[in-house]
């Protein structure tokens, strides 16, 4: 059989469509499930352990009362799943190389999903993605009765599919990121280029932006080994780190703490961790794995420029006295008035003051408003 160029066409558009919209997988997988002329159970899989964009599971023409049981006994105890990894990137693989009918017919498995859905046994998928940290693939069940006629022409539409669903696939993993830096960033006020983590209580990274994987690989303030668990250097700071994630873990509410620490190289960071529940966030790419509330910090880290440089440039720039940048610059730090008041060793009426005056000078109605103006004088000078 061969399948009609415009039915093709109609598929590989509907793959385009979703890598701005994830949505659009749904009709996807609803075409490709109707375009060889007979039913067949389509579905789009996978997990990605770097960025937690997964599961991943699309899925169409099953009943959902199987759907529902297979998430509820067999999704640790799917036989065909043992040999994924045998299938190549690009290529196809069928159902019963995936797992032998004499071995798949004496399982649980077969009886409670394929069997009760007129013996959906045959079919195969193709491999769209697969190294140590990911796998995607997109296949699909359809009848056993039909194996003989119908599944190399599946198979074969899996593979002349795969390229267009691989290249959504980065381009939805790629957006999803963004929108979650972007929003990590402007709650963290730090500026662009900031290294952005996001882990979970047993301090696994959950998440790690480009610049916080090049902070990892470096290793001059902080690592996660193969278990992707992070850890700073400087013990202080790990205990410091914790500490934030046992108050967030601990339901104390939404954790926020600054901190400074060295590296190696005698370079400055300011680090900045706040807590926050996944459940809630809708911006992130986390998306059916986190779908109930859990707790997490947000951590970000950035290099600092040197504190004079800064003041001058508020100075300069902004009309500030130095007084009145030493103390923006500390509050823009996570300093409270208070903190900032014994630090430098004057009253903390002062402090209020130098603050409103700064706010006065650079239009700001909030502190956060002034907060923001000195993280961007910082940026500019920094990364």
């Amino acid at each position: 059989m061969v399948i009609a160029a415009e039915k093709q066409i109609k598929l590989s558009n509907l793959a385009v469509a979703a890598a701005l919209d994830p949505t659009q997988w749904q009709p996807f997988l609803d075409e490709m499930g109707q375009v060889l002329g007979t039913r067949v159970c389509t579905q789009l899989i996978g997990y990605d352990q770097r960025t937690n964009a997964a599961p991943l599971a699309y899925s169409s023409g099953y009943d959902p009362e199987i759907l529902q049981l297979y998430e509820t006994h067999y999704l640790d105890a799917n036989p065909f799943a043992a040999n994924f990894p045998n299938c190549r990137i690009g290529d196809s693989i069928s159902a019963h190389e995936l797992c032998p009918p004499e071995r798949l017919q004496r399982t649980g498995f077969y009886a409670d999903l394929l069997l009760p859905m007129e013996d959906i046994s045959g079919g195969g998928e193709a491999m769209l993605a697969h190294d140590t940290s990911r796998m995607f693939l997109i296949g699909g069940n359809l009848r056993a009765k039909d194996r003989d006629k119908y599944e190399d022409d599946w198979l074969r539409l899996c593979v002349s599919l795969a390229p267009v669903i691989r290249q959504s696939l980065e381009i939805n993993r790629t957006i999803a990121g963004l929108k979650f830096e972007k929003w990590a960033t402007e709650q963290h006020m730090l500026g662009g280029g900031t290294a952005l983590f996001l882990v979970d209580p047993s301090l696994g990274i959950q998440y790690a932006c480009a610049n916080a994987e090049s902070l990892l690989e470096t290793g001059t303030v902080l690592g996660c080994g193969n278990n992707r668990r992070i850890g700073f250097k400087s013990a202080s700071a790990q205990h410091r780190f914790q500490a934030v994630m046992r108050s967030q873990a601990g339901g104390e509410g939404n954790a926020l703490n600054t901190w400074r620490l060295s590296d190696d190289n005698g370079q400055d960071w300011t680090c900045r961790a706040m807590g926050v529940r996944l459940g809630d966030l809708d911006v992130a790419p986390f998306g059916a794995l986190f779908a109930h509330s859990i707790s997490a910090v947000l951590l970000a880290l950035r290099p600092d420029v040197a504190t004079p440089s800064l003041s001058l440039e508020l100075q300069h720039a902004l009309g500030l006295s130095k007084a009145e940048a030493t103390s923006a610059i500390m509050l823009s730090d996570g300093q409270s008035p208070a903190e900032i008041a014994e630090t430098r060793r004057v009253s903390i009426y002062t402090v209020r003051n130098q603050i409103k005056a700064a706010m006065s000078k650079t239009g700001s109605r909030r502190q956060s408003d002034l907060v923001r103006k000195v993280e961007r004088h910082r940026v500019q000078g920094g990364w």
